[in-house]
């Protein structure tokens, strides 16, 4: 049997070179010479194999595992329409089956073979045939008697579904156990026809599935379906169907499952059929049949019926308490930013969906998780299902200031989950409206609620979902409209609610605050109709932006200027707009620190826009401003973007953006940021703000001339800010007053690695169905998590006029994936995973005794990407089972990223001393 088998997939390829010239004109005919086969009076006998095997990507050689089931298949016409109809009711009735598995002493594909094993088709799959009702090529419906398991019901449909063919060149649309598929034909010679199918819609018979709408999430799944047919001039001699799906991760193609299905069978000999049905109809045939068998035939399309297989129908779902004592350790505060961290969630995340509230509560309050209970609530909140979230809100206490914390953890994990419940959001909507302990609590609440109603108005888009989103937007514009007009804390916490919620309706409020606000709140609302992308960037805000930058209408903040500036060059600037900026920077009268920046703007833009940058070159020509006094800027601001990873059509990018003032960082971020097929995804945003500052470095700079704006007069002010996968979350202030900050100084509190924000949020969710012709569904299911710890730690000398200080920005992740073919005879699974790690450090050292001289440094560590597959296989009820697993270590060299050319030569001076 084997020989046969693999003949016709070596004679496979060989007759599809055949196709080389393009594909004949589609048929116009609907009926096709297929009804001369199968005449009624002949039964012909087949040898069937259906062989399906799983192993890892096609980047990943390792051997698959898989089985085949083999018997002889009987198929006869007993009744046939009159005329031209081209109806037949066809008898298939599948012999002696057995399941195969390949033998474990062969060492390599090229020379295993499948040996027999005991398994439940030797006792379990029913010695009844099945019926077809065929029409033209069609497999119209089926119609069997009850089978032992749903596993039967779908192997018969694979099948009857190699029985649905076509014998001239011709596109067709078919409803198999695919779905609903085009179907190309092609004839390759007089006896043989080539089919090709893609464009598959799957069955409605399988359950919903969970896509994340950003494909970089996703993966890939590639598929092909091919198949090939011989016939002579009264029945089929040979059919063969191949399909391959092969899924990976966009971080690595090596990372991911592949599964191959193979059906064939072969006309081994004919007989003689007596039993032929006398009837008019159709109809009336099934009826005379049913008398005959003395059986109730049931009339089934071809959609597989799809087998639940988790774990609660093997009743072996892991217990939630045994996977977090299993998982305790990686769980601890002192593995956050780790891999061991992000691998160990996964785990405890997935027994948390398969646990019911009771069972979740009763780890909460357990005195042995005391240590790990934070933890427990990011996951919780990526979990965020209704067993999880009415756990927590069963433990956790608003009106409690002990609690922020925890409510903090979990509600920024909610924030993130991209496909999150309506009821959900309706639930931690209705507590703003009540009393809250904490004003952390209120503006991480409202945070969460507003990330989480634009997510779901944006990737399911509903009219329930988008309602919900534009009553919020109403509810925050009424909420900020009465924040008075002093109280900054008010106003930017609703600001960051409508970044969350990234709605045109905000864009008017957004630039009265950006062109009428304070220092604060102006350069938030610009900051925020930067994040709102491109696609709200109308010529309204444009013009604004214009306003703003060269204040046309009152002086602004410098910061609001530079992001004005910022959208301004990512807008496709004209020529005029060039000009004027390049003009400006040779005007006197402006402070050089902001020419600084506009000028690292204007490189950043030719960097990243080919056209912007000819524009840029015809400008400074045209106009004569390529010189010293525009092109030749002296301050320390800088504004660059550096490629960290450059891999499998992924490009990873760190941004920097530093505006200094008085030699001290008035307002920075570092990003990181992934583009995938030109499209840019924020992964995470770290941000740091001051005033105040000079009192350190009021000294001089080097045009002699101090510093008299009002800027020099503010409160000495520190906070940083953090986005999360686009998320808003709330600042976390340092000091607010020169107290404040003397009282750090003295007593040397930042002289420890002190965490700034610590959590694990889940990035990946991904849950599909990949039917195959053979009736069985695969199941792909992938999960990522980010582990993330964020610390920093400054010294200061005021004896000797010096500071130093480090952030660190450690993120640890895990994939795990799984394709699983389940059925009630054998398992087959591949496991696949990856665990790596993102260590990003920021550097700083300070001098300001005799001179201002200021190194930075942005550090990638050295790190490893681990990626392991696992393949393995069990035949249900029998003691065989198979398992291999491969694990491969990818190092990563870290890298420094330069700056400009000043901080490179004061990065000298420190170091050499």
């Amino acid at each position: 049997m084997a020989s046969s088998s693999d003949r016709s997939a070596a004679a496979f390829p060989l007759l599809l070179l055949l196709l080389s010239s393009s594909l004949p004109p589609p048929c116009s005919a609907a009926v096709v010479d297929s009804g001369r086969l199968f005449p009624a009076g002949v039964q012909y006998e087949y040898e069937s194999t259906t062989t399906v095997l799983t192993g890892g990507s096609s980047d990943n050689l390792d051997p698959a595992v898989g089985h085949r089931v083999v018997g002889r298949l009987l198929v006869a016409n007993l009744w046939s329409a009159t005329g031209t109809a081209g109806d037949k009711l066809l008898r298939l009735h599948f012999k002696s089956p057995k399941l195969q598995t390949w033998s474990k002493k062969s060492k390599n594909d090229v020379n295993r073979q499948f040996i027999d094993r005991k398994s439940r088709i030797d006792s379990k799959f029913s010695d009844q045939p099945f019926f077809a009702h065929w029409r033209n090529g069609h497999i119209k419906n089926l119609y069997v008697s009850s089978a032992n398991s749903l596993t039967e019901e779908n192997f018969k449909k694979g099948i009857a579904s190699l029985f649905q063919f076509q014998l001239s060149n011709q596109h067709a649309v078919e409803y198999s156990t695919l779905g609903e598929c085009n179907v190309t034909y092609s004839k390759i010679n007089e006896n043989s026809v080539s089919k090709r199918i893609d464009g598959c819609v799957s069955p409605t018979t399988l359950p919903s599935e969970i896509k994340h709408p950003d494909k970089i999430w996703q993966g890939t799944l590639r598929s092909k379906r091919e198949g090939l047919l011989i016939y002579n001039q009264k029945s089929l001699v040979e059919v063969s169907f191949d399909e391959n799906h092969e899924f990976s991760t966009s971080f690595m193609n090596e990372v991911g499952a592949s599964v191959s299905s193979k059906q064939h069978i072969e006309l081994k000999e004919t007989k003689q059929n007596d039993d032929v049905i006398e009837a008019n109809t159709f109809e009336e045939a099934i009826h005379q049949l049913e008398k005959q068998l003395k059986l109730k035939l049931q009339k089934q399309n071809l959609s597989p019926n799809y087998e639940v297989k988790n774990c609660k129908h093997y009743n072996s779902c892991n217990k939630l308490d045994d996977v977090v004592n299993n998982y305790h350790d990686s769980l601890l505060d002192s593995e956050l930013g780790k891999s061991k961290s992000a691998y160990g969630a996964i785990k405890v995340m997935d027994a948390i969906v398969n646990s019911d509230t009771k069972t979740i509560k009763k780890v909460l309050t357990d005195e042995k998780n005391v240590d790990i209970v934070v933890q427990l609530y990011d996951l919780l909140g990526a979990a965020l299902n209704e067993n999880s979230h009415k756990a927590s809100m069963e433990t956790l206490d608003f009106t409690d200031a002990k609690s922020v914390e925890k409510l903090e953890r979990y509600l920024w994990g909610a924030s993130i989950k991209f496909n999150p419940k309506i009821e959900i959001i309706k639930s931690l909507l209705s507590i703003t409206d009540e009393k809250i302990a904490s004003k952390k609590i209120v503006d991480t609440l409202f945070n969460t609620v507003t990330a989480m109603a634009s997510r779901l108005a944006r990737y399911n888009h509903t009219d329930a979902n988008v309602l919900i989103c534009g009553e919020l937007v109403v509810k925050t514009l009424e909420r900020l409209e009465k924040c008075k007009l002093d109280d900054d804390e008010c106003i930017l916490m609703y600001i960051r609610a409508l970044s969350n919620l990234k709605h045109p309706l905000s864009i008017e409020v957004l630039l009265s605050f950006a062109q009428h606000g304070n220092r604060m709140t102006s350069a938030y609302a610009m900051k925020t109709i930067k994040m709102f992308g491109p696609d709200l960037w109308d010529n309204r805000v444009l013009k604004y932006c214009n306003r703003i930058f060269f204040q046309l209408v009152k002086e602004q903040d410098s910061s609001t200027r530079t992001i004005a500036l910022a959208i301004l060059l990512e807008s496709d600037p004209d020529y005029d707009l060039l000009k004027h900026v390049v003009q400006w920077l040779a005007a006197p009268g402006e402070g050089y620190e902001i020419k600084q920046y506009a000028l690292e703007l204007l490189k950043e833009m030719a960097n990243q826009n080919e056209n912007s940058a000819n524009l840029l070159r015809t400008v400074l020509v045209r106009e004569k401003l390529n010189h010293y006094g525009s092109m030749a800027q002296r301050g320390l601001s800088s504004c660059f973007s550096r490629k960290f990873i450059n891999y499998n059509n992924i490009t990873g990018l760190v941004k920097n953006s530093q505006q200094i003032y008085s030699g001290v960082t008035k307002r920075g971020s570092v990003d990181i940021v992934l583009e995938h097929d030109n499209v840019k995804y924020d992964l995470c945003s770290f941000g740091m703000f001051t005033t105040g500052l000079g009192y350190f470095t009021s000294l001089y700079d080097d045009s002699g001339k101090k510093d008299t704006s009002d800027e020099a007069n503010l409160p000495a002010t520190a906070g940083l800010e953090l986005i999360v996968f686009g998320v808003h979350i709330r600042p976390f202030i340092m000091f607010s007053s020169q107290g404040q900050l003397m009282g750090h100084v003295w007593a040397g509190t930042g002289s420890d690695k002190t965490p700034i924000i610590q959590g694990i949020f889940q990035m990946i969710e991904h849950l599909q169905y990949v039917p195959l012709s053979n009736g069985i569904t695969a199941e792909l299911n992938v999960k990522g998590m980010l582990s993330l710890d964020i610390s920093g730690q400054i010294e200061m000398s005021l004896w000797n006029k010096n500071a130093q200080s480090i952030i660190e920005k450690n993120g640890g992740v895990s994939i795990q994936g799984s394709l699983k073919l389940d059925t009630d005879l054998v398992t087959d699974e591949v496991d696949f995973a990856l665990i790596t790690e993102g260590l990003l450090h920021m550097h700083s050292d300070a001098e300001f005794a005799t001179k201002i001289v200021l190194c930075m440094q942005i550090v990638f560590v050295d790190t490893n990407v681990t990626t392991t597959v696992r393949k393995s296989e069990k035949v249900h009820g029998f003691p065989y089972k198979s398992h291999t697993t491969t694990t491969r270590i990818h190092p990563v060299s870290g890298r420094t990223f330069a700056l400009n050319q000043m901080v490179n030569e004061f990065c000298n001076t420190i170091h050499s001393q």
